[in-house]
């Protein structure tokens, strides 16, 4: 085995030279996607399976933000409706924003790394300011991705704390197969603080249908009883 690992990082440095001068990032460039797994990642991008190692890194980032930095994790529990914010989570994540933008470095047409981090900055984390500095990031390594735009929009209603604009924004992204399901419970929360009750219900039962993440499976699953007590 670790002649097959010391074999692939050769072959990494062979074609490293070769991806740059396509314009691509460096074997370096994935390297810093930390320690944890750069190896694998530099090895994959070396042999030229750029998308493999860009689902790696998205592996990676799922699995840092889905790790408790405080000991407990309140990100996916309900939200509060007595706050006025749209729908704050717990942590911190610094390295949300830079892994993201290591893994559009690899693959600039690997949008939901940027997507996802974006709406967990804004929305989860209230750093709104972060993830609109992604989102430009983003729009740089792929201009005409339509996602980043309404993402762009959403957020900049968020921060005026406008929620009827922020849903009406994410409505359209809402339909996309690939539409992470935090912006489906994020979408949730609001159209039940606008009072759109139905439109709240028929999201948090399709989180329920259709998400593998039994954390925001548990988060619908509340907030469906929720509903179903106040008729």
């Amino acid at each position: 085995m670790r002649e097959l690992g010391l074999a692939l990082l050769l072959c990494a440095g062979l074609n490293a030279g070769v991806y740059s001068l396509q314009g691509a990032p460096s074997v370096s460039s994935a390297l810093r996607l930390r320690e944890d797994g750069a190896v694998e990642t530099a090895a994959l991008f070396g042999l030229g399976m750029r998308r493999l190692a860009a689902d790696l890194g998205l592996v990676r980032l799922l699995v840092y933000y889905g790790t408790d930095e405080a000991g407990v994790d309140e990100r996916h529990g309900a939200p509060d409706m007595s706050q006025p914010q749209l729908y704050e989570g717990g942590g911190h994540y610094p390295e949300l924003g830079p892994r993201a933008r290591l893994i559009l470095d690899i693959d600039p047409t690997f949008s939901y790394a940027a997507l996802y981090a974006a709406g967990a900055l804004a929305f989860n984390l209230n750093r709104p300011d972060e993830a609109l500095e992604l989102l430009k990031y983003a729009l740089g390594r792929d201009p005409r991705n339509l996602q980043y735009a309404v993402y762009v929009g959403a957020i900049g209603f968020q921060r005026h704390g406008d929620a009827a604009n922020v849903v009406r924004v994410l409505e359209p992204v809402l339909a996309f197969p690939d539409c992470p399901t935090m912006i489906k419970n994020v979408a949730a929360f609001l159209y039940l603080r606008l009072g759109r009750k139905e439109k709240s219900a028929a999201l948090y039962r399709e989180i329920l249908a259709t998400s593998r993440d039994e954390s925001y499976r548990r988060v619908a699953r509340r907030m469906l009883d929720e509903l179903a007590a106040r008729h």
